[in-house]
């Protein structure tokens, strides 16, 4: 046995099941040894786009989501797909190839410090120089991406390493998924339970932790108990299946009203999720002054992280919930006026938007694209992926009620261009499930290519690509006469998604377009429905409401 079959065989064994690459140099060995396996080979395009796939594996599932490329250039091109799984702390292993190490330091071929280009984003990266260290620097690997936080790693190994006799690997290795965090403190519990209680607006904030640790339901009961408000944050995973009461949406002044009373809050509740830029660093103005966080996390790094909280709990986000509903359950909890008045917000901010964007005709207002969009998620479950700025927006602000686990974002990051490929991965990670794309133009011209991809593996989904020629966010903050590297050129990706083998759509009659979504999503192949949309975000449309 030799390196390249040792690492394919350690894969399987810890429940790999697909591997997202693009060939090269160093990687042959590893593919070969891949040949047979068991272990699924998904060969796409751009290095760019296996490792996007990788990172949603890893966000959508909690298991390891892998990707193997080439050295150099095919190195470069996966990093934004591993910068992603450090933002938003998802399990992810990038594999990458090198030339022979015997001659490292000779100016091989595309030789480059690949390691060290990647350890300001990873939880561990290493070369891996001897085949004697390729089984400890795997599991370190593993144990670094599993482990709460989780988060992207890194290998390098060299093709000399790979061709290397080893022995077999050992056959008791654990599945590499997202773990359990530390247990809680019973003491620190019943001090939250106490905090939550004596607060006169207290809301809760459920990050991707939530997700990782299989915590939605018991947040959920939480929410109930008590009367206080949750909120999801921004491009986080979420894990509520279904919507309830309590969930006021997403932490997103511009798409949600709820937000309007954000600065209210005297006691905010974090759970598995960062106090970043998407809650202004705790700080005013979208917080008060004397905001108190509680945080709880499986990381003890991240519950200091940006704000000191008033209590802290570095623990499994599900244990602390339990141990919490507990302390919870002893209390009278008088939180539905506060409750009532949060709804109230969303509500009213949603009314404001009822008699706007309903007419026919094309280009189609955003908001009644994603209205279309609604009906059919309602009726359906689909897997949703949402890629785009100005679409995007739009959609947090109509589909807030499904971003409860049902959908995936780009992550805290913000990239575009990741939906193509993304689609792809969704399907393998639910084959029993239909796939439904929300993309806009500029999102979709990054992996086009990818289509073929999707054909190529039998992973069939729609894609609808709201098209306003333009990148919508950045106009949408340019004056009209001052639009500088913001337009774009129309294509006709309908027209493309047929020329490299997929259905493809151009839909200018409004009547028709959910139709022709439900129909595409019943169908065993890629549809692409192209929709043109007016240019303009909700800043801009909010002034034309007068707000």
């Amino acid at each position: 046995m030799n390196g390249a079959k040792w690492l394919v065989q350690s894969l399987i064994q810890r429940g790999v099941e697909y591997i997202f690459v693009l060939c090269g140099n160093g990687l042959q060995p590893f593919l070969e040894a891949c040949h047979g396996s068991g272990l699924n080979v998904i060969d796409v395009r751009n290095e760019q786009a296996a490792s996007y796939m990788a990172d949603l594996w890893g966000r959508m599932t909690g298991r390891l989501g892998v990707v193997a490329v080439s050295s150099g250039p095919g190195h470069t091109n996966a990093l934004t797909g591993l910068a992603n799984a450090a933002w938003d702390g998802g399990p992810m292993l990038l594999l990458s190839g090198c030339s022979d190490w015997s001659t490292k330091g000779l100016d091989h071929f595309q030789e480059l410090d690949q390691v060290g280009m990647v350890e300001p984003i990873c939880k561990y990266a290493s070369l891996v120089d001897r085949v004697e260290h390729l089984e400890r620097k795997f599991n370190a690997a593993v144990f670094h991406a599993t482990a709460p936080r989780p988060g992207p790693v890194h290998l390098t190994i060299p093709m000399d390493v790979l061709l290397a006799e080893c022995k077999a690997p050992v056959m008791s290795a654990p599945p590499a998924r997202v773990g359990q965090g530390p247990a809680p403190n019973l003491s620190i519990a019943r001090q939250v339970a106490a905090k939550l209680h004596g607060a006169a607006s207290p809301l809760i904030v459920a990050g991707s932790g939530l997700f990782y640790a299989g915590a939605g339901g018991l947040l959920q009961e939480l929410a109930q108990l008590t009367g206080i408000p949750v909120l999801s944050q921004m491009w986080d995973r979420g894990d509520f299946s279904r919507t309830f009461p309590e969930y006021v949406g997403v932490a997103s002044a511009e798409v949600n009203g709820a937000m309007s009373l954000f600065n209210e809050a005297d006691v905010v509740l974090t759970v598995g999720a960062r106090v970043d830029y998407r809650l202004g660093y705790g700080q005013p103005p979208v917080c008060r002054e004397g905001i108190e966080f509680i945080r709880i996390d499986a990381d003890p790094a991240e519950v200091g992280r940006g704000v000191r909280p008033v209590l802290g709990m570095a623990a499994d986000p599900y244990l602390a919930l339990h141990a919490i509903i507990s302390c919870a359950r002893e209390l009278d909890w008088q939180h539905q006026d506060w409750l009532a008045r949060v709804r109230s917000a969303r509500e009213e901010f949603l009314q404001r938007w009822q008699d706007f964007g309903w007419e026919d005709g094309s280009p189609l207002p955003a908001i009644r694209l994603c209205r279309e969009i609604k009906a059919i998620l309602d009726e359906q479950d689909p897997v949703f992926l949402l890629d785009g700025g100005n679409i995007g927006r739009w959609a947090h602000m109509i589909l807030f009620d499904r971003h409860p686990a049902h959908w995936l974002t780009c992550g805290a990051s913000g990239v575009v261009g990741w939906g193509l490929p993304g689609a792809i991965a969704a399907k393998l990670a639910h084959p029993e499930r239909p796939v439904l794309l929300l993309s806009g133009d500029g999102s979709a011209g990054f992996t086009v290519t990818e289509i073929e991809t999707a054909l190529r593996f039998h992973t069939p989904y729609v894609g609808v690509i709201a098209d306003d020629s333009a990148w919508g966010i950045v106009v949408d903050g340019q004056r009209e006469d001052k639009r500088i590297a913001s337009e774009l050129g129309k294509v006709r990706f309908d027209l493309v998604a047929e020329a490299l083998g997929a259905r493809g759509m151009y839909m200018d009659e409004p009547d028709q377009l959910r139709p022709a979504i439900e129909e595409a999503l019943a169908m065993d192949t890629v549809t692409i429905i192209q929709v043109p949309v007016q240019q303009g975000g909700i800043g801009r449309m909010a002034r034309s409401l007068g707000d």
